[in-house]
């Protein structure tokens, strides 16, 4: 009888765990595996909520962002308007970015094309993507690794040459890139774009089928997928929430999937869709009202970023100053959200121009030098660099000697 007590006691006491040791477990798990283990007690369900405890797993969050990457680089990528009249690219490595090197970007377009975009991020697999600006031909694109110096062009689709002749005098093809990235299943770089037609604003119009004949786009807008491995797009048979304009910084890749943002501030709800390239599947995932404010007009600059293996949605709110960073644990799941940091007031901010892969949050101060957060000593420093213009943006570029042709 004395030891069915004893080990009845015995029972109770395994089943308590104080809570500092709780905390010293708890804050090292994932975000995934802290809101799975919730459910065991209430107390733990509110653990996002207790200051302590998120100040711990803050610090863990970025003391392990080097596990995903390691002392990568960035860019800057500045437009240069007196000397070379397009952008021009800097390297900045180092643990504080003391090292600057410029780099020679190839004439990827005719002359009077070169003034190009960087898409996304950065790099997939130590490749970027480039673009001609909209307004110049919207439709050229060029895969291009900086390391070996080779650069793939992309043909245009049969979309582009489908518009009769006669449609051409009313009708532009316009297409807007929404993503980039490479797929591993396949060993493949693909890029995802929506193309629609323009219509000259001087004529008064309605599409007719006559104009049209057979071309795909009478049934406008349509998305294409492209693939390196067959040097070919492909019509991806649905439709996807769309950005209504050219905004840099709302487009990420990590892990095999396409993000970006919609910012439809009218019709649509604003979500992030997350497109897989192995099996041409999206999902959508609304914006919590928490962080829905970042898509309000107080809001001067809103960025997705990749942070220790999560999107996160960076957004600096102009009138408070403030800097907040949300992650998203579940593709879909609206409730998998999580308010990360609110950094603040910083009101020697002029302009934020990107995330570094630690959580570093560049910007332009406002007496124009070019300057970083550091989110582990919570300090400003500077960056050895003034630029002359504020068009210039932050890229992240991850390194490979792999080329990008099989």
């Amino acid at each position: 009888m004395e030891n069915k007590k004893k080990s009845a006691t015995n029972e109770k006491v395994s089943k308590y765990i104080p809570h500092d040791i709780a905390f010293s477990i708890l804050h090292k798990l994932p975000l995934k595996s802290l809101k799975r283990f919730g459910c065991v007690r209430k107390s733990w369900s509110l653990l996002l909520q207790d200051t302590r405890f998120m100040n711990m797993f803050r610090n863990n969050f970025i003391s392990n962002s080097h596990r995903y990457h390691d002392g990568a680089p960035i860019m800057l990528r500045v437009y240069d308007a007196f000397q070379s009249g397009h952008d021009v690219l800097y390297s900045f490595s180092g643990h504080r970015f003391e090292n600057k090197i410029k780099l020679d970007c190839p004439n990827l377009f005719e002359e009077e094309l070169n003034n190009f975009k960087i898409f996304g991020l950065g790099s997939s697999d130590g490749t970027l993507c480039l673009h001609g600006l909209l307004g110049l031909d919207s439709c050229k694109i060029t895969l291009w690794n900086p390391i070996t110096d080779l650069f793939n062009p992309i043909p245009p689709s049969p979309v582009e040459s489908s518009l009769p002749d006669a449609a051409k005098v009313i009708f532009t093809v316009v297409s807007s890139l929404h993503g980039f990235g490479y797929d591993r299943g396949t060993c493949d770089y693909k890029v995802i774009r929506r193309v629609h037609l323009q219509c000259d604003a001087n004529l008064e119009y309605v599409p007719s089928n006559d104009i049209l004949g057979d071309s795909p786009l009478d049934q406008y807008p349509i998305w294409e997928i492209y693939s390196l491995r067959s040097n070919s797009w492909k019509k991806l048979d649905f439709d996807m929430p769309g950005y209504v304009s050219c905004i840099e910084g709302i487009q990420a890749y990590m892990d095999g999937f396409c993000h970006w943002l919609c910012v439809h501030r009218c019709r649509m709800i604003p979500c992030l869709v997350s497109f897989d390239l192995s099996n041409d599947v999206f999902f959508k995932t609304p914006i919590p009202s928490y962080v829905d404010d970042c898509f309000d007009v107080k809001a001067k600059w809103i960025n997705l970023a990749v942070l220790n293996g999560f999107i996160a949605l960076l957004s600096y709110n102009e009138k408070t100053t403030t800097f907040h960073i949300s992650i998203l644990n579940e593709h879909g799941v609206k409730e998998s959200w999580t308010k990360l940091f609110v950094i603040g007031s910083m009101s020697c901010v002029k302009y934020p121009i990107g995330m570094g892969t630690k959580g570093e949050i560049f910007f332009i101060r406002k007496d124009k030098k070019l300057a970083w957060f550091n989110l582990s000593t919570q300090t400003i420093e500077e960056l050895a660099y003034k630029p002359m213009w504020y068009s210039c943006r932050i890229i992240i570029y991850n390194k490979s000697i792999f080329p990008i042709e099989e």
